[in-house]
């Protein structure tokens, strides 16, 4: 019979709770213990609360401890959680110091305790489907990304944490590490260069940043993340522009997107494997118009027949052009609580020793921090 692991939740605020009901229809998973700061009458009899994380991690029932307490706080309760004989999951960011994501990565060597971060947009379908995409390239090279996330302040008040760096580290650790993760992951390149911009509303909030990052693949990145707008304006475009294709998804949790790609019949099935893909226009090659230079300024001698293009200094073999829509089938609150189940299976069957199953490393976690961090310093460049 498969083990049930014993789950404690730490910090169980909003989300916090989300977490309690993504996690428990699992059934590798029992939740038996959450700690939080402010006391909660719990409906389930055997789940234990505490109103400090100490006395948690003293419970020797519980396997797995999940850590959703404000960012400051991580460094401390990860490292404690992995002395006592625990795994754990950090949401992200893994702390709001290079140095303290170190040391948690120390301990974990110390204590050859299995540890992760909540990076659990790499667990969408459809990053899923784009990341297996950086090993065989049907597309050829991703060149650009640009990530532009308008994100509402209606729920952060003025004496709110996220508002102080020193509890949260700032957009770019607090919530832009996300975006650096999943571009990490999508197109496994390395960092080589950074530059950082950010506005301030007043002394006392950021509330717009922007940062552009070189890899060595050649891939330029745009990441620019608002916190100063209504909610009804939230939102947020991921688009990618590949040597043969040009592709934009929507939204914080994706549900849906758009592609536009040069293919032969091979790329083609590497397409459909988008989630709910919907072609809505596939034409041959030598049926397809380039307008890219106005009359009279000469034609681009390509033979058409033979289906070469050029892109990025390479010649490419393309049969047909293909505009697509793709979508998922859930909406925003399923996909997340999916993502999460799928980020927490993958973590019990490393934890069971599995070797062939891959999830998110520590050191994942450092290099996303590390990019968060030299693209907060205003208006300056580093270079890795």
């Amino acid at each position: 019979m498969k083990k049930k692991y014993k789950l404690g939740i730490i910090g169980f605020g909003g989300f916090g709770k989300f977490l309690y009901q993504a996690w428990s229809t699992l059934d590798s998973i029992e939740v038996v213990a959450v700690a939080d700061l402010i006391h909660q009458e719990l409906n389930n009899p055997v789940i234990k609360f505490y109103e400090n994380w100490e006395e948690l991690l003293a419970n020797d029932e519980v396997d797995i401890v999940s850590i959703a307490t404000p960012p400051s706080t991580h460094a401390e309760i990860a490292c404690a959680a992995m002395k006592s004989g625990k795994d754990v999951v950090i949401e992200k960011p893994l702390a709001i110091s290079v140095e303290d994501a170190r040391k948690i990565i120390s301990v974990r060597d110390e204590t050859k305790a299995n540890a992760t971060v909540d990076y659990m947009m790499r667990f969408n379908p459809i990053f899923e489907v784009l990341a297996g995409w950086k090993e065989n390239r049907p597309f050829g090279n991703l060149n650009r990304v640009v990530v532009e996330n308008y994100a509402q302040d209606e729920a952060l008040p003025r004496d709110h944490w996220f508002w102080d760096k020193s509890l949260s580290g700032g957009i770019l650790v607090e919530h832009g590490v996300h975006f650096f993760d999943l571009i990490n992951f999508i197109s496994g390149g390395k960092v080589r260069n950074v530059q950082g911009w950010q506005s301030k509303r007043n002394e006392n909030r950021v509330d717009r940043v922007f940062a552009n990052v070189e890899y060595e693949n050649g891939l330029l990145a745009s990441f620019y993340h608002s916190f100063s707008r209504p909610g009804i304006f939230e939102e947020t475009s991921i688009r990618l522009s590949y040597d043969l294709a040009q592709i934009e998804i929507n939204g914080w949790i994706p549900l849906r997107g758009e592609i536009t790609a040069l293919l032969n019949d091979n790329t083609f099935e590497d397409m459909k494997k988008l989630p709910g893909i919907n072609i809505k226009e596939k034409q041959p090659i030598e049926n397809i118009k380039d307008d890219s230079r106005p009359e009279g300024w000469g034609d681009i001698h390509i033979d058409k027949k033979k289906g070469v293009v050029q892109s990025g200094g390479s010649e490419y073999r393309v049969e047909f052009l293909v505009r697509a829509a793709f979508e998922l089938d859930k909406n925003k609150s399923a996909v997340y609580k999916d993502s999460l189940r799928e980020l927490m299976t993958c973590f019990i069957s490393v934890i069971e020793g599995n070797n062939k199953i891959k999830t998110v490393s520590l050191e994942d976690g450092l290099k996303s921090l590390e990019t968060a961090f030299l693209a907060s310093s205003p208006f300056t460049s580093h270079t890795g």
